[in-house]
């Protein structure tokens, strides 16, 4: 080989070493807004095309000395079980299982072994890092999960298309609530004890994104003589599953039981191992009652209209209200909430071709892999009987500040059309 062409792959070799290293500085920043600083910083550097930043992203690896990041400073390091089937060179599925009140990471982390040694699965049991009374549905609980589970995915090769989650209890509560929230995040659940909740304030009410998770694998194990507000609600959200049309989604109750399970009752090698996220659905439905995190998949909402709400003050005249039965009630208080809870559907239809229907929503962006546009032409998007053209142009800055956040290897967005 020629000397001037050694050099010259040489210096090939250390640029992309470089770029490979920074790209991990910019996932390792401890919070998203620098994480995006990191990434437009990125993407501003001269000369680096798409293409060499993807071959860059495709050649990032887990970085197993990393410390743990958690937004508390008495949070310990998460309980990780590492089966002697895993095999740390190939992507891997993971197990997320979250613990009951005053529990821990220890306390549910056994119960999953065997499963776990079948799939080669690692098993991640993140520890409750505030006062642990109890699962209180706050940004805070669900941001330390998300900051265990990222952890875990930087030390370890995990495939994104094959992440579970779990848990008992409060931890039920806790698997429900992210995956109706970040619906494109697990490939299937596993909740126990625990359910989504209807109830008007605080931000608690995240039944009302139960179609989020219409297209998601769901085993629920619940007691039937458990807490009855609790066993309701999970009545309640499998039969509008039902009507949803869940393919995947199976309660199991126990009549016998109160707040207890069998955990037998379910194949779990064969439900996590048949379980699969598609990346990239032909549909996407996202429900949000705010514009923080209203994401899933290639659709992201960015505009509301004024009359969505977290909190929801339903007014009524008493004497209608005192006309209702219990039932009544709730339908009522249901369609109320539900006049504050935006919806969006984005069907794609081929390349550069898209249509949406929204409720209460006013914009709304859509991330493009490769696959999904030519450049050359304009995207199409139908939305409100309106057609919208766009010019699409391929942008390492949407490349780089999606990957920061998500690292997600499944989908790789290069542009960004924002509607309207």
């Amino acid at each position: 080989m020629p000397l001037g062409v050694l050099v010259l792959g040489l210096a090939a070799l250390a640029q992309d070493a470089e770029r490979i290293r920074s790209l991990a500085e910019a996932i390792d920043r401890a919070d998203s807004d620098a994480r995006m600083k990191a990434a437009i910083a990125l993407a501003a550097r001269p000369n680096v095309s798409i293409e060499e930043w993807l071959a860059v992203l495709g050649q990032l690896r887990p970085s197993p000395d990393r410390s743990f990041i958690c937004g508390e400073p008495e949070a310990k390091e998460p309980r990780v079980y590492f089966p002697k089937t895993w095999d740390r060179d190939r992507p891997a599925p993971l197990l997320v299982a979250f613990h009951g009140t005053g529990g821990s990471g220890d306390d549910v982390e056994p119960m999953w072994r065997e499963t776990a040694e079948a799939l080669g699965m690692p098993v991640l049991a993140p520890s409750e890092a505030g006062p642990n009374e109890g699962y209180t549905y706050s940004e805070r609980e669900r941001d330390e999960a998300l900051a265990a589970v990222r952890w875990m995915r930087r030390i370890v090769n995990v495939d994104p298309d094959r992440i579970f989650a779990t848990g008992i209890s409060r931890g039920g509560h806790l698997a429900w609530d992210l995956a109706l929230r970040h619906p494109d995040l697990f490939a299937a659940i596993a909740p126990m004890i625990g359910g989504p909740r209807f109830q008007l304030d605080h931000g608690q009410n995240n039944l009302r994104f139960l179609e989020n998770v219409a297209s998601l694998p769901i085993r629920d194990l619940q007691g039937a003589k458990d807490d009855p507000a609790l066993v309701g609600n999970v009545r309640v959200a499998f039969k509008k599953l039902e009507k949803l049309g869940a393919k995947d989604a199976k309660l199991f109750e126990f009549p016998e039981l109160g707040h207890s399970f069998e955990f037998g009752a379910v194949d779990w090698k064969e439900f996590f191992g048949s379980a699969k996220r598609n990346p990239i659905p032909d549909r996407v439905v996202l429900l949000a009652s705010k514009v923080e995190g209203a994401r899933a998949f290639w659709v992201e909402i960015t505009k509301l209209d004024k009359s969505v709400a977290e909190d929801v003050v339903p007014t009524v005249v008493a004497s209608k209200w005192k006309g209702l039965d219990e039932s009544g009630r709730r339908d009522f208080l249901e369609a109320e909430v539900e006049k504050r809870t935006a919806r969006l559907e984005v069907k794609f239809a081929g390349p550069n071709r898209f249509s949406a229907t929204g409720d209460r929503v006013l914009g709304f962006r859509l991330l493009l892999a490769n696959s999904m546009f030519d450049p050359s032409k304009p995207v199409q998007i139908l939305f409100g009987g309106k057609l919208v053209e766009k010019k699409v142009v391929p942008d390492a800055k949407v490349l780089l500040g999606d990957f920061v956040e998500r690292f997600d290897a499944s989908f790789l967005p290069i542009a960004a059309v924002d509607v309207p």
